[in-house]
Parts: structure tokens; C-alpha cells; sequence
């Protein structure tokens, strides 16, 4: 086809001896593109949608050290977006020079690009803005008693004088790509393109608790928060009060960085990513190492397809950080940024381990989790199974440490350490046990209670290299098809690791000596072909996820099933494993262990309260 193409061109005349001969008019000739062209290429990078030109402007508001920001949209942003602040706000001669590219108060030589504190510092955002629409900056410095006005159009100064202003900048976008219109043609629906501008505007609004922020569009409020000392009344005010009544606040500090914000419970959960906020030392950024630790820390908690909320705030120094690798500013690198990942799983691992995560009946069923296993995330720096398995190195072994008092046949109230106090009352349809609290009931699915206690103590065992085996006082004799065949023998040595001793008998015969004995109790034949299923489901993946998989299968089908019969002493003992356990809230697919049903709950539903 591009031979068929290239003969039937006119160059092809001019191809001789491997050569391109052009006449004089064809040769190339090298020019320096005029100022506005090379304005309107610059916006191209910062400019891409309205949300772009909300960013911009949003970020040089809050380094104007305002707290009360304002940002108005016309016809999704295409007609007018006006930003104003009520911050330092610029002398004449400043607004004269912040329309000039790369013009900026924010850093003055080479150096100053790595270590950069500021969420301006490109001098690229209102040049690129004028370029490509009317804009007119309002702005009066607070000892002024006048203020300036600048109007440009296609990046062209038309008018400067002296005006009437209030204290800070406002900041006028008209007709946003009215000289590049073929640009107006790629954008998206006004839907989307409205979204986004929320988007950006409400996670600036999440992190700065100290600035009050205002969005309308064509007159209709979208977003109002007001200046507060404590980002939780913030969270009340973009995602609602009962969503707020699900987060726990991170406080974290080690030697490399310091890590602020919320998380949510795991049972408060989205369909989507959106709720998720990033922040490096102030600046809302996309980054793989931090997703990839926050959904490591939540690993055995979480749903496929559901995703935490989070609004993590990292500060480090800003020497260790490169803010300055994509002109929209939200890609940044780190220097070290396995450092980075290991900060960020300790501290949401370490609020999830000290915070009680039992289900609260109240959350809405949209925030339930309905699937099954956790969700992947790649990984550019570890795999997420590494990490998770390294994460349970620090759960005690010492069976010395059981603080269930008076839990005998009297059924007495259990204390326990980390599950709320509590009195069984009985099974129910022989699958759940029903436990009277403090505040009202719980519902306890008896098969996840044992599931995740035999998840968590075979965990520990692999991980300390010491897994217990119980040796068959009769082998069992295996027959397997060429297929599993073919599975099991480059897995013996992992079948090993994990407890299995298997020996070839004949064709296709193997004998099966030894299990391990935490799951002593499930038929060996059963569980081993349990583990070769998985095995099989899971060869092409990395190793040690293929490990946890086994696991989490094995501490399935070991584990008492809905339907059994369960005795109330069988089942304290259930949860008195389960306590020991590093996160006894959840199986190890993600699903709650418990449902608690509150006294004002209780009172609601048989309308004794509104």
C-alpha cells in the first residue's frame, strides 16, 4: 500500500540513487515562529479545558494567601470564568508582567526549581490564558487605596487604567478559545467539562479548611464550604455527614515525611477513584507510589471494583521532590520514592490497625461492598503481595495474651481486646451469631470469623518460615489428569512452602504424606486439590500473589460454612482467635465480619425516634 502510494506521488520523480533531489522552493527552510503562534503552542500545554484555566488560577488564589476564594462559570466555563480572592493581590507594574511567559514571583534562579514551596512558579498560567481568550485581571494590593485594571485579548494588552477594586485579584476569562476554536472541538461533553472543574476545585477545597471556597455555574451554587480550623467540617460539607462519621484522621510522622488527612472506613466504599485526594506539601498531584500504598494498606479489606475515599496530605522536604515534569504541574517524581510508599502504607496500616471497623448497619447500601476479592492495582515499585504479606510480620504468636475474662458456658459478657465487648445470645439460621453491645446489637457471620483468624495465623507461619505440617497417619493416594499434572510439578516447591508433602507414586498417581495442620480439620484430599485449582487459576501470576490466593482459598474451605451448627463455647473460641487477630474486622476477600445495629438505629426503625 505506501509502495502503491510512494509511485504514484509527484516526489517519487525526484527519487534517484537513494536520494531526494528537491528543487530550491521545496528545500526546508528554518524560522522563528512570531509571538503569538508561540503563545497560542504554550497555552496548548497548560490550556486544555476550562478546568485547566480553574486550576491555574485556583493555585495562584491560594498563594495569595487568601481565604476566601470565589469562582463563577458561564456556559460550562466557555463564556466567563471569574476567580476572585480577597489575598495579597499585585501592584500595577506586576499585573503588567504577569501576562509576559514565564514572568513569576515565585522563583528567581535554577536552583530555586527544586526546592519549590509554592503551587505557582512556571510564570506560564495567565500568558497562556491570554493567549487563547479576553481576560481582564482586577487586583489592589492591601495599602493601596486604588486598584488596577488590565484587559488583554489573544494574549494583546487593550487596556490599562487605574479602578476601583477590592483588596486581593479577580481574574476574568472570557470567550476561552475564541482564536483557536478548532481547540473548543475537542472538548467534552459540558457535563463532563463542569465536572471537572468541580472536581478540582472541591479537592483544593478538601485540603485548605482555612480558606472558604464559592463555585457557581450560570448562578446555581455547586460547592460552598466555609473557613474552619478542622478539615472535618469540610469533609461534612463536600461528601455529607455520614460519610464523614466513616473516616478516621491520619496523624503520621518518620524520619522522611509527614502525612496528614482521612480515610475512610471499609465500609464506606465507591464505585470509582474520584474520591480519592493526593497532596504533595500543598499541591494536588496524580501518583502511582502513593494509590499503589494506600490500596497495599487496604489489602484483605477491599472489594474488586470498590475503592476507599482518601485525602492524604504528604509533606517532605521539596528538595526531594520534582514538581516540574509536566506543565499541568499534577505529575511530579520523587527522589526516593519507595520511601514515599513505605510512609504512606504505614500510616493508613497504622490507622486501620488501631481503629474499631466494624460495620455500622446505618451506612447506605450504595457504600456496601458487593464483590468478591481485592482489587489490583499495578504497581511501579512493589508487588502488592510482597508488601501485604510483610505487613502481618508483626502480628504476636504469644497465646499468652488472652484478655477473654469470664467467657465460660454461663455466657457471661466477653472483654476483649480489640472486638467490642460483647454477650452472645444465640445463632441464627445457622450461619450468624447475635451479640448484645454496649449500644444496641451486633450480627456476627460465623464463617468469616474463623476464616480470617486461619488467614492471618497460616500468614504468619509462611511468613516466619516455620509453617506447621500435620503428617498423615494414612497417605492419601492422588490421581491426577496430565493437565493438573502439568500444574503440579513446577509447584512442588511452593506446594512445600506452604505445608504439603507430595511424592510421586506412579503415572499420574502422587501420594499426598502431609497437610499443614492449621487446617487439619478439611478433608487433605479436598484442600489439596483446592490449592491446585488455584494454582492452575493463577500460574501466570507473580508468586507470592499466587501464595495469598492459595491462602485465602485454604482458609475459605477450611472454615466453618453457613448452615453449620455452632455451639456458643465453640464460637467464643472462635473469637478469641480472632481478636489476636491484626485486623479482625473483615474476611480476607474484604467482606465485614460484623453489622452493628445501634440503639438509636433500633429505636428508629420501630419509629420510637424520626
Amino acid at each position: 500500500m505506501l509502495i502503491n502510494l510512494w509511485k504514484s506521488s509527484k516526489l517519487s520523480e525526484k527519487f534517484n540513487s537513494n536520494h531526494f533531489i528537491l528543487t530550491h522552493e521545496e528545500r526546508m527552510t528554518i524560522t522563528i515562529l512570531p509571538e503569538d503562534v508561540i503563545n497560542k503552542i504554550a497555552a496548548g500545554e497548560v490550556v486544555e479545558k476550562p478546568a485547566s484555566v480553574v486550576k491555574e488560577l485556583l493555585e495562584n488564589a491560594i498563594d495569595a494567601k487568601s481565604d476566601f476564594i470565589e469562582i463563577e462559570l458561564k456556559n460550562y466555563g466557555k463564556d466567563l470564568i471569574r476567580v476572585s480572592d480577597n489575598g495579597i493581590g499585585m501592584k500595577k507594574e506586576d499585573a503588567m508582567l504577569s501576562i509576559q511567559r514565564h514572568a513569576t514571583s515565585k522563583i528567581n534562579n535554577a536552583d530555586d526549581l527544586f526546592s519549590i514551596a509554592t503551587l505557582g512558579f512556571r510564570g506560564e498560567a495567565l500568558a497562556s490564558i491570554a493567549a487563547v481568550s479576553r481576560t481582564a485581571i482586577i487586583t489592589r494590593v492591601p495599602d493601596s487605596d486604588e486598584g488596577f485594571l488590565l484587559e488583554v485579548e489573544g494574549g494583546m494588552k487593550i487596556k490599562e487604567q487605574a479602578a476601583g477594586a477590592a483588596k486581593g485579584t479577580t481574574v476574568e476569562v472570557h470567550n476561552l478559545f475564541f482564536n483557536t476554536p478548532a481547540r473548543l472541538k475537542f472538548l467534552k461533553q459540558d457535563s463532563a467539562e463542569l465536572k471537572a472543574i468541580a472536581d478540582i476545585v472541591t479537592r483544593y477545597a478538601l485540603l485548605y479548611s482555612n480558606i472558604a471556597f464559592r463555585l457557581s455555574h450560570n448562578g446555581h451554587m455547586l460547592l460552598s464550604t466555609a473557613k474552619t480550623d478542622a478539615k472535618l467540617n469540610t469533609i461534612v460539607s463536600v461528601y455529607g455527614k455520614d460519610s464523614a462519621k466513616q473516616m478516621m484522621e491520619i496523624n503520621f510522622k518518620d524520619a522522611f515525611a509527614e502525612i496528614s488527612g482521612y480515610v475512610s472506613k471499609p465500609s464506606l466504599l465507591k464505585s470509582e477513584r474520584s474520591y480519592q485526594s493526593f497532596y504533595v506539601n500543598g499541591r494536588y498531584v496524580k501518583d502511582e507510589t502513593i494509590t499503589q500504598a494506600l490500596y497495599d494498606a487496604y489489602h484483605s479489606l477491599l472489594f474488586v471494583n470498590k475503592h476507599p475515599v482518601a485525602l492524604l496530605s504528604i509533606n517532605l522536604n521539596p528538595s526531594l521532590v520534582d514538581v516540574n515534569v509536566h506543565p499541568s504541574k499534577d505529575r511530579i517524581k520523587f527522589s526516593h520514592p519507595i520511601k514515599v510508599y513505605e510512609a504512606v502504607f504505614n500510616a493508613v496500616r497504622d490507622v486501620l490497625r488501631d481503629n474499631s471497623l466494624i460495620t455500622d448497619f446505618s451506612v447506605k447500601e450504595e457504600n456496601m461492598p458487593m464483590s468478591r476479592f481485592a482489587p489490583k492495582v499495578d504497581s511501579v515499585q512493589k508487588a502488592p503481595a510482597i508488601q501485604s504479606l510483610q505487613s502481618f510480620s508483626n502480628i504476636s504468636s504469644n497465646e499468652s495474651q488472652d484478655t477473654l475474662m469470664n467467657a465460660n458456658e454461663k455466657n457471661e459478657t466477653l472483654a476483649l481486646t480489640k472486638l467490642p465487648a460483647m454477650k452472645l445470645l444465640g445463632q441464627i439460621a445457622k450461619t450468624y451469631f447475635l451479640a448484645e453491645a454496649d449500644d444496641g446489637f451486633i450480627l456476627i457471620d460465623q464463617h468469616v470469623v474463623q476464616e480470617r483468624a486461619y488467614y492471618e495465623k497460616f500468614m504468619l507461619q509462611m511468613l516466619q518460615g516455620n509453617v506447621a505440617k500435620q503428617s498423615l497417619l494414612k497417605p492419601e493416594l492422588i490421581e491426577l489428569a496430565p493437565a493438573q499434572v502439568s500444574v503440579l510439578n513446577p509447584n512442588k516447591a511452593m506446594l512445600a512452602q506452604l505445608g504439603f508433602e507430595v511424592e510421586e507414586f506412579g503415572l499420574g498417581t502422587y501420594t499426598l504424606r502431609a497437610v499443614p495442620s492449621v487446617f487439619g480439620n478439611v478433608q487433605p484430599k479436598e484442600l489439596f486439590f483446592e490449592v491446585l485449582e488455584q494454582a492452575s487459576e493463577g500460574k501466570l501470576h507473580a508468586v507470592d500473589r499466587l501464595k495469598e490466593s492459595i491462602i485465602t482459598r485454604m482458609a475459605c474451605r477450611a472454615s466453618i460454612k453457613g448452615g453449620d451448627r455452632c455451639s456458643i463455647p465453640e464460637f467464643i473460641a472462635m473469637l478469641k482467635e480472632l481478636d489476636k487477630c491484626v485486623l479482625p474486622w473483615t474476611c480476607p476477600h474484604g467482606r465485614p465480619i460484623f453489622i452493628q445495629f445501634s440503639k438509636d438505629e433500633i429505636e428508629k426503625m420501630f419509629r420510637r425516634k424520626g
